[in-house]
């Protein structure tokens, strides 16, 4: 009896999925926006354990403001998400030829250069980036790159929604990649000269990852992006998506960040986690209401 009522619960929540892309597939983009930003506020007040949670992170990392600073930023951390999923959803929803032209009317980009360079190299590029911004739409940006992007991300329980939004992630082309077992796709892929993109802002195991400084705190984090720059020799640019106004956004290129290999591998993932982790810091701090609060970042904790 449980497991049909799971069941009926995952088609009910994929029906609702179904009926959600096609709304905001038929409203304006800033009416989507404004809907998405709509329920992001609602979600804000009805969802308390995240609400704390995000609350609580934030207290961590800027305990020098008061508490209804944390709770405005809070508050925009939810909007942001709210919209960020509302605008994905609009437009990679369209047909495939008209996602980059409305794509480019509303997110601009800086350094393309770095990105350019990293490729005509054709040493394969790491795109180090982060659950910031509306990371979404960085994905679709980053598609329309000149070599073939791959996208590691965990798959939704409900199978169902998980081919939806797969299907909206790689409309312009990229290659979606589950995070188990990973390693010698991405490896193969950079080999050919393509591109795969890492958030490298969440939790990990002990097992999985080396303890960093993020924000001033021990956070594990983990190594496979150092490794994988390592043993591939591809190129690793640092790339963001910043929420400029309500509606546009401004995607920030970074130089490459220069890889060099010593006789101790350990501590040279070490030194390059901590150097790829400060650089994400830095958006976060500059705009700490676009980043994802509500993860248990500092969850692993040292023996």
């Amino acid at each position: 009896m449980k497991k049909k009522q799971n069941n009926l619960t995952g088609i009910a929540q994929y029906i609702l999925a179904t009926v959600l892309v096609r709304i905001l597939y038929l409203l304006p983009y800033r009416l989507a926006s404004d809907t998405g930003g709509f329920i992001g506020r609602l979600g804000y007040l009805l969802d308390k354990r995240h609400r704390n949670i995000a609350i609580e992170n934030l207290a961590r990392a800027f305990p020098e403001r008061d508490k209804e600073d944390l709770a405005r930023i809070a508050g925009k951390v939810f909007e942001n998400l709210g919209r960020s999923a509302a605008e994905f959803v609009h437009i990679a929803s369209h047909p495939q030829a008209s996602v980059k032209d409305i794509l480019s009317k509303w997110v601009t980009v800086e350094g393309q250069q770095y990105v350019n360079n990293a490729i005509m190299n054709n040493k394969g590029v790491i795109y180090l980036t982060a659950h910031f911004g509306n990371w979404e739409l960085l994905g679709l940006s980053l598609s329309t790159n000149k070599c073939l992007l791959n996208v590691i991300a965990r798959p939704i329980d409900n199978r169902r929604i998980d081919r939806i939004v797969t299907s909206l992630r790689s409309v312009l082309g990229a290659n979606i990649l589950p995070k188990k077992g990973v390693l010698r796709d991405t490896l193969r892929g950079l080999k050919k000269g393509g591109a795969v993109a890492i958030l490298l802002d969440q939790n990990t195991s002990r097992e999985e990852g080396v303890f960093v400084d993020y924000f001033g705190q021990p956070a594990a984090t983990n190594r496979g992006l150092a490794l994988i720059a390592m043993k591939s020799g591809a190129s690793v640019i640092p790339v963001f998506i910043v929420r400029e106004n309500t509606y546009s956004h401004r995607v920030v290129y970074l130089p490459e960040v220069e890889i060099k290999r010593s006789d101790n591998i350990e501590s040279d993932v070490i030194t390059y986690t901590q150097k790829f982790t400060n650089i994400i810091e830095s958006f976060v701090r500059d705009h700490p209401e676009q980043w994802f609060w509500m993860h248990r970042r500092w969850k692993t904790r040292r023996q």
